[in-house]
C-alpha cells in the first residue's frame, strides 16, 4: 500500500513524545533534588529510597485500573485530567516539610502518572497500523529518555538559582499547559480528524481488524484471557528488567555521582545527561532496525524478539564491568551504555501492547506490563538504599541489576510468542463481538 500524503498521525505522536518527556521530567526532578532535600530535611539513605519509591508503589498498583481508565474515558480526556493532576500535585509537594509529608505527596503523583503508557497503546492501537507500532512506541518512548536526560541540566540549574521549590513549580506547569494542548488538537479517533486524509485513513486501517471498528465496552473475559497469554508476561518481564535500571538510573544515579566521585551539582547535572543522551540512540535505533528488518521481508515478530534480547543481553555484560573500571570517565561511560542498551528494547516492547490487546484491550495490556515492570522500579531504589547505607557502596546493587537484567532477557526470550497468542485474541474476539449471533454477556 502507499504511503499517506499526509502525516497527521505522526503529529499527534510527536505531542504523546512530549508529554512522555514532561512525565520523566516531572517524576526525576525529585532524584535531582535528592542530594539538597536529603540534606535539608536531615533523612537516612534508607528514607530517602522510600521517598524515592514511594512514587513506584502508587504507579505500579494503579496501572492496571489506569488501563481500564485509559480504554473507558479515551487517550484526550484521559491526558488532560492526568496532567492537570500532576501540576496540582506538584506544586502542593512544595509545601513538604518532613519525611512522612514526602511519601504521602509522592503517592498520588504516582497515581496520576499512571496514565502515561495506557494512554499512549489507546491512542496507538486507533491512530497507526501494525507496520509502524515498533516506530511509533519508539518516538513516544524517546520521551522517557530526554526527560530524563534534560532533567538533571534544568533541575540543577534552577535549584542552584532559585531552589527545588522552584523547580517542582515549572515543571508542573509545562505538563498542565501541554495537557491542554494535546486536548484540543489530537482526537481519539483519527477519522475525526481534519487534519487526516482519505489516504492516510485507509493507511491507519489496513490492517483491516473489522472486530473492532466499535467502540463498545470490552467483551466480558477478555482480560482475564489476556492475562493467560505468554507473551503478555515475556513483555512484563523484560519491563521489569527495564524498569530496575531505569529506576536505578532515575533515582539514585545524581547521588552515585556526586557520593562517588565527589562531583559538584553543576558537574554532576552535565555527566548525568550521558547515559540518556546514549540512550538517544539506541531508544531511536532499536525501532529503525525492527522497520527495516520488516521491510526486508523478516518476521516482525522474529525481529522484535531479536532485538529485545540482544538489548538486555548487552546491557547485562556493560553493567556488570561497570565496578571493575578505575577510570572515572570509563566507568561513568560503560555505566551509561548499559542503561542505553536496556533502554533499547522501549520502542519494540511497547509495540506488544497494542498488537496483542487490539483497540479494546490495548490499555490493559500496557496496564499489565507496567504493572509487572514497576514492581522493578520499586525494588530498584529501596536495593540502592540499603545496600548504600549497610555496604556504604553501589557496588553490589549494580552487580544485582545486571543478574536481573540477564534473567529477564532469559525468560523473555522462552516466553514470548505473540503471533500465536494473537491469533487467540482475535478467535475470541471474533466470537465475543456484539454483532456476533453467538455473543454471550
Amino acid at each position: 500500500m502507499k504511503k499517506p500524503s499526509t502525516n497527521t498521525r505522526w503529529i499527534v505522536m510527536f505531542l504523546v513524545f512530549l508529554i512522555s518527556t514532561v512525565s520523566y521530567l516531572d517524576r526525576t526532578n525529585l532524584s535531582v533534588a535528592a542530594p539538597v532535600i536529603k540534606k535539608e530535611f536531615h533523612l537516612s539513605p534508607v528514607q530517602l529510597g522510600m521517598i524515592l519509591s514511594a512514587f513506584s508503589w502508587s504507579y505500579a498498583i494503579a496501572q492496571i485500573p489506569a488501563g481500564i481508565f485509559a480504554n473507558w474515558l479515551r487517550p484526550r480526556k484521559t491526558y488532560l485530567y492526568g496532567m492537570l493532576s500532576w501540576c496540582v500535585l506538584l506544586i502542593l509537594t512544595t509545601q513538604a516539610a518532613s519525611y512522612g509529608a514526602w511519601v504521602i505527596f509522592r503517592i498520588p503523583f504516582g497515581i496520576a502518572e499512571a496514565i502515561t503508557w495506557p494512554a499512549a497503546s489507546v491512542l496507538l492501537s486507533r491512530w497507526f497500523p501494525k507496520v509502524e507500532y515498533s516506530q511509533a512506541m519508539s518516538l513516544q518512548n524517546l520521551g522517557l529518555v530526554i526527560g530524563a536526560a534534560i532533567a538533571p541540566p534544568i533541575v540543577a540549574f534552577i535549584l542552584v538559582k532559585w531552589g527545588w521549590q522552584v523547580a517542582f513549580i515549572i515543571t508542573g506547569l509545562i505538563a498542565a499547559v501541554l495537557g491542554v494542548v494535546f486536548y484540543l488538537y489530537a482526537k481519539d479517533n483519527p477519522e475525526d480528524h481534519r487534519g487526516v486524509s482519505k489516504d492516510e485513513l485507509a493507511w491507519i486501517k489496513q490492517d483491516g481488524n473489522e472486530v473492532e471498528e466499535d467502540d463498545s465496552p470490552a467483551p466480558a473475559g477478555l482480560f482475564s484471557m489476556l492475562v493467560k497469554r505468554p507473551s503478555l508476561w515475556a513483555a512484563g518481564m523484560a519491563n521489569f528488567g527495564l524498569d530496575f535500571v531505569n529506576f536505578m538510573f532515575l533515582t539514585w544515579y545524581p547521588t552515585y555521582l556526586t557520593q562517588k566521585y565527589n562531583m559538584t551539582l553543576s558537574k554532576m547535572g552535565v555527566l548525568a545527561m550521558e547515559p540518556y543522551l546514549f540512550g538517544l540512540i539506541t531508544v531511536l535505533g532499536s525501532g529503525a532496525i525492527v522497520r527495516r528488518m520488516v521491510n526486508r521481508g523478516h518476521d516482525s515478530v522474529a525481529a522484535r524478539k531479536l532485538v529485545i534480547t540482544l538489548g538486555l543481553l548487552l546491557g547485562t555484560v556493560t553493567l556488570f564491568v561497570t565496578p571493575y573500571i578505575n577510570n572515572i570517565y570509563a566507568s561513568v561511560t560503560c555505566m551509561s551504555l548499559g542503561y542505553a542498551f536496556v533502554m533499547s528494547i522501549l520502542g519494540p516492547m511497547w509495540s506488544t501492547a497494542a498488537e496483542l490487546g487490539g483497540k479494546k484491550g490495548a490499555g490493559f495490556v500496557s496496564g499489565f506490563v507496567n504493572f509487572v515492570g514497576n514492581v522493578g522500579g520499586i525494588l530498584s531504589p529501596l536495593l540502592m538504599g540499603y545496600v548504600l547505607q549497610y555496604f556504604n557502596s553501589f557496588t553490589p546493587a549494580i552487580l544485582i541489576s545486571a543478574g536481573v537484567t540477564l534473567v529477564c532477557a532469559f525468560l523473555f526470550f522462552i516466553l514470548y510468542r505473540v503471533r500465536d497468542d494473537n491469533a487467540i485474541v482475535n478467535e475470541f474476539m471474533k466470537k465475543n463481538s456484539p454483532s456476533d449471533k453467538t455473543f454471550s454477556a
